[in-house]
């Protein structure tokens, strides 16, 4: 395993060249039939619509590379996870020293799987099948998101451009040409969703892999929540095209708000292979610290127990070795149940409720308190995770998150940061009630490391612990946290145009300290 993360860099630089530079060797018909002899019962469709589902996350089918894309980055980064695993001598990402190597992977995938076929069924399906147009915009801007919110600017509205350039947007307009295109999705399937059972495809037809099931109606839902968690992402930098787009996303169908709307893709959770048999990947420390202050029931359904059947997590940028990862590994908490149910989760209905509260502390018109939509936000995740009832946990105005200790070594301890409870107080700040809605927000989303890093960014909430050991070199200054990820490596020989392009658009160098268009600075992260 080791061995292979390694050499990924060069595995890449050899076989793959630039994604976005080589884009005439990418585009290619991966079924091996002609566009007529597909087009039978859809089926030129179907085949890009299924690579674009099954191609968000690096399935395990896929080998080490999902490990790379977001566990030893965003999980990691978010708080959610830490790594036993001495990867380059602890040199990695968990210590800041970003690794090109590692940083490719999103890119990568992102490209080949999503953009490709998303150009390819836009030729296909814009004039004569809008519908499926409709349904391949709402899955490129799911997927384009998570990347743009990795590196800021990056290549969007220029893709597959006929004179095989690759210019970079900046990430303001690539926000807006998301919201453009959720919008024209909506508008096309919304007519069709008010038949509550209309569907894609004919009932039983393979093509969607999520729990949607190929339903029009919870396409759009999930469609408007995108573009709700979209609107609040920019609302420090743009606020009031964040509120005319998060409004909009509230009227007509509305969001999601159900946990039987929830979005998932059904395959594999890949966490549950780089937990389990390789051991790459454990219970972050921050996270454990948080919920164990908290008593909070939600943890059985996250993770299995250490030694004595406590939860026990790992802090970023432990310098791990041998006995973290086999000698002692029992004393440290594997990511656990959630990742074996078969699901990897896209949107669920607590984080439409978490949403809708900050918006109405924003002063957004969504149609009931940041109060009601923060403890209703509490109650449907602990629905969905089977926890129970959460009246006594909301009603919780005295546990504080607490110390992390770790049971290997005394110098990675630390005092808890997060110092909220849980019960929502009218007479607290604005400021505090954020940092309340974002730390409840954190612990539903588990284990999406790429949302909750973005919103850790954003906000600075839940205040997450400082990695043990920054090994940055300075691009990531002491006392801060990691910003965004560095380019895909190979931009920079095979789309050098296009890199120093991005790297303009960025306003900064191209390295982790630099922060992203939407994360203005205006938290103390």
């Amino acid at each position: 395993m080791k061995n292979k993360l390694l050499i990924f860099g060069s595995v890449l630089a050899l076989s793959l060249g630039s994604c976005t530079g080589d884009f005439e060797d990418i585009n290619t018909n991966e079924t091996g039939f002609s566009n007529e002899q597909l087009e039978q019962d859809f089926n030129q469709v179907k085949a890009p619509l299924k690579t674009m589902q099954r191609g968000m996350y690096i399935l395990v089918a896929d080998d080490w590379q999902g490990d790379i894309q977001f566990n030893l980055n965003a999980d990691i980064f978010s708080g959610y996870m830490g790594t036993p695993h001495d990867f380059e001598g602890n040199t990695n990402n968990s210590t800041y020293a970003l690794l090109d190597g590692w940083n490719g992977a999103e890119w990568v995938q992102k490209y080949q799987r999503e953009m490709v076929n998303a150009y390819n069924l836009e030729k296909l399906t814009k004039e004569k099948y809008p519908q499926f147009y409709a349904w391949s915009l709402i899955l490129k801007v799911y997927a384009m998101h998570k990347t743009t919110d990795y590196y800021g600017p990056i290549v969007y509205s220029g893709f597959g451009n006929a004179d095989g350039s690759t210019p970079y947007d900046s990430q303001k307009a690539v926000y807006d040409q998301f919201f453009a295109e959720l919008k024209t999705a909506i508008d096309i399937l919304t007519p069709k969703a008010a038949d509550a059972s209309a569907t894609f495809f004919a009932a039983g037809d393979a093509t969607d892999g999520t729990t949607a099931g190929g339903n029009i109606q919870k396409w759009v839902k999930f469609a408007n929540s995108l573009r709700l968690r979209l609107a609040i992402r920019i609302s420090n930098i743009d606020p009031v095209k964040a509120k005319a787009e998060g409004e909009a996303a509230l009227a007509g169908l509305g969001v999601i708000t159900s946990n039987a709307d929830n979005m998932a893709y059904i395959a594999e959770h890949p966490v549950k292979t780089y937990t389990g048999p390789w051991a790459d990947i454990n219970a972050g420390g921050a996270i454990v610290s948080i919920m164990n202050g908290y008593n909070d029931p939600r943890r059985a359904a996250f993770f299995h127990t250490a030694t004595g059947g406590v939860y026990q997590g790992i802090r970023m940028g432990t310098l791990v070795d041998a006995n973290y990862r086999t000698a002692k590994a029992d004393l440290f908490s594997k990511v656990g149940p959630i990742v074996e149910n078969n699901l990897i989760p896209w949107f669920n209905a607590s984080e439409s409720h978490f949403l809708k509260a900050e918006a109405a502390l924003k002063g957004w018109n969504v149609g009931g308190s940041a109060q009601s939509f923060y403890e209703s936000g509490i109650a449907v995740s602990f629905a969905q995770l089977g926890a129970g009832s959460a009246s006594a946990y909301t009603s919780d105005d005295v546990s504080l998150p607490a110390d992390f200790t770790d049971p290997l070594n005394a110098g990675n301890n630390i005092a808890a940061q997060n110092l909220v409870t849980v019960k929502w107080s009218d007479a607290a700040s604005n400021e505090v009630k954020l940092q309340k809605i974002i730390t409840q927000k954190w612990i539903a989303g588990f284990p999406d490391g790429q949302e909750a890093w973005a919103e850790t960014r954003r906000t600075g909430y839940p205040k997450l612990f400082l990695p043990v050991n920054n090994y940055s070199g300075g691009k990531i200054p002491n006392g801060t946290f990691v910003r965004r990820l560095n380019f895909y490596v190979n931009e920079k020989t095979s789309n050098p145009t296009g890199y120093a392009q991005g790297v303009s658009l960025l306003g900064g160098p191209d390295t982790g300290g630099t922060r992203l268009w939407w994360d203005t600075g205006v938290n103390k992260f």
